[in-house]
């Protein structure tokens, strides 16, 4: 039959497969979708990944990048100005994360 892919981001892998002219099952899923394959909800999955790391944690091997992704904080003026000790200490807090 179809093959299950796992995904926190259904539309996105809808489209992906549609445009690689592929007829799979799409599971909109969350939490750690890793372990979908695993406990076999899926053959597949697709998600955000940054170093890899918990992939090979559960044994599973990127086969496709489907999208580079970025991450942007956008203030209004106002609030740039009046919560600017606020915003400055949520964009170090996401730098940390993101290991900038």
């Amino acid at each position: 039959g179809e093959m299950r892919i796992a995904s926190k981001y259904p539309n996105i892998t809808r489209r992906y497969f549609d445009g690689l002219g592929r007829q799979v099952e799409v599971i909109d899923l969350r939490g750690s979708i890793e372990l979908a394959p695993q406990v076999d909800l899926a053959e597949g999955i697709v998600d955000l990944t940054a170093t890899g790391e918990t992939l090979r944690q559960n044994n599973l091997v990127e086969r496709a990048e489907i999208a580079e992704c970025t991450v942007r904080l956008v203030a209004n003026r106002v609030s740039f100005k009046l919560k600017a000790d606020l915003i400055d200490k949520l964009v170090r807090r996401l730098e940390e994360e993101v290991g900038n």
